[in-house]
């Protein structure tokens, strides 16, 4: 048996997962977990310190559970940073990307250093407000003392690496999230004499799957892990799941990474940086195996989760679709995308107020509340796809989706009614299992990606929910579609 530690930082928890490949077949066992969310603290922070606890705890666990794992990795969500100073912690609070902090640090930075087309052009990237640069443009106008004492500039996945083996290195795909990093893989130049860091604090970029060595020998000793390697899977979360789809049918496909975001795309031999793609909202991230993952990043199942914030009452995510699914279809719909509902303080609320502003039916409900997020996510879905395939002239036969967002059936069911589509959902832990892949390849275990994908396939059978018609689809499309467009007319 061959055993990989997959660490899985999330918007939502942090966890160790123990995948095992053993007779031809993969298993994937939770160690540790930890709840994650930003400390609401003067502005919003990473602990990075409890967080690492979790890590310690899940390997401590899988010492106590069988032999020594033959690598771990790490994977997170993109564009946070730490920056580390020479003595090894952090020379500035890590902030996360909801922070008001970074508000309006992006149209500052255009506005002195390049235009929106420009910047699209050299990284493939769309522009967000969070992206890695403008943080870092904050912070370098906002606290200069600190970025003085930067010694390594890491994205979170990389920090942890860090605090594993001592390796400072900036992972590909990663670092892809940053709009900081060239579509050949390159630091971008006009993004770094912006910045004013000091030279080296960005480091090398490594490809995924890079062996980047042991444990640090206090961890190593605690553990037992002696032969352990550290080992730099696809870094960025989404690319780790797209690692573990289980295509291996003919035809083309899209993927639908849901989590906390929606990601709806095509894996690429080259990307795509016209106007067209531009336009659409399409970026270019890093995959695995010189690949570009064509897509396109929208509020996922951040809705769901802040709707059961502001319920507060022991409800789960799985019970909340379950009330949702009695409601009638499209009753009420909204536009996910819009920066509204990035960081309302009251998600509910936020959406009930869409809705009256939009002339839609406001939800009277919690029930029609979380319905009318299940149905927008949806048709975002369809022309989110629609996009995609108008810009990369391919035309796809199934969509996978992947990530713990497909626990809730009524959201596949969903997908596959509004794009048209079969909708193949799983495996739901594909961040983890990706990430495994990648290891196993890097020792030596795996011979191929594709290898990877046929184990996930039997190991992990995906459910297939097939396009069926409801009630009120149509309408509800041409209702998106003036919202959408409203919201690109006033951007």
């Amino acid at each position: 048996m061959a055993r990989c530690l997959a660490v899985d930082y999330g918007a939502s928890s942090v966890r160790v997962i123990d995948v095992a490949l053993d007779d031809g077949g993969l298993t994937a066992r939770e160690l540790s977990r930890r709840p994650n969310a930003s400390v609401d603290d003067g502005g919003r922070f990473w602990d990075h310190d409890g967080l690492f606890a979790a890590v310690d705890e899940g390997m401590a666990a899988a010492a106590a559970s069988g032999p020594a794992p033959l690598g771990i990795g790490a994977d997170s969500w993109g564009v946070d940073v730490v920056l580390v100073g020479a003595d090894g912690r952090p020379a500035m609070r890590p902030r996360a990307y909801r922070d008001p902090y970074f508000n309006g640090w992006m149209e500052r930075w255009l506005a002195g250093h390049a235009d929106e087309a420009a910047v699209f052009a050299a990284t493939g990237i769309p522009l967000m407000a969070i992206n890695t640069l403008y943080q870092l443009y904050a912070a370098a106008r906002l606290e200069p003392e600190a970025m003085k004492a930067t010694r390594h500039v890491l994205l979170t996945a990389d920090y942890v690496h860090y605090l594993l083996s001592g390796e400072a290195a900036n992972e590909r795909t990663l670092a892809s999230t940053s709009q900081m990093l060239t579509l050949d893989g390159a630091w971008w130049q006009t993004a770094l004499d912006s910045l004013g860091l000091p030279a080296g604090a960005l480091g090398p970029v490594v490809r995924p799957g890079t062996l980047l060595g042991g444990l640090r020998p206090d961890i190593a000793r605690r553990h037992g892990f002696g032969a352990t390697r550290v080992v730099a899977p696809a870094a960025h979360d989404t690319q780790s799941a797209i690692v573990a789809v289980p295509a291996v049918e003919a035809g083309d496909w899209a993927y639908i990474s849901c989590g906390t975001w929606s990601i709806i795309g095509a894996v690429s031999p080259r990307p795509f940086v016209g106007p067209d793609a531009f336009a659409a909202g399409l970026g270019n991230e890093t995959g695995y195996g010189d690949t570009y993952c064509v897509q396109s990043t929208v509020t996922g199942l951040w809705l769901i989760q802040e709707i059961l914030r502001g319920l507060a009452d022991g409800s789960t995510a799985a019970s909340l679709a379950a009330e949702a699914a009695a409601e009638p279809p499209f009753r009420s719909i909204v536009d996910p995308a819009h920066p509204r509902f990035m960081a309302p303080a009251d998600m509910a609320a936020e959406i009930r107020a869409a809705c009256r502003e939009a002339s839609e039916p406001v939800p009277d409900s919690r029930a029609a509340v979380a319905r009318c997020a299940y149905d927008s996510l949806a048709l975002n879905y369809r022309f989110t796809l629609a996009d995609l395939q108008r810009v990369t002239g391919r035309r796809f036969d199934r969509v996978h989706m992947v990530g713990g967002g497909v626990r809730a059936g009524l959201l596949n069911g969903l997908t596959a009614a509004a794009t048209g589509l079969p909708a193949v959902a799983g495996p739901i832990e594909a961040t983890a299992i990706g990430n495994a892949i990648t290891q196993f390849i890097a020792l030596g275990v795996l011979p191929s990606w594709e290898e990877g994908r046929r184990l996930v396939a039997r190991s992990f059978p995906p459910v297939v929910s097939e396009p069926h018609p409801l009630p009120g689809l149509d309408e509800a499309v041409r209702r998106f579609d003036r919202l959408r467009q409203r919201r690109r007319n006033t951007a």
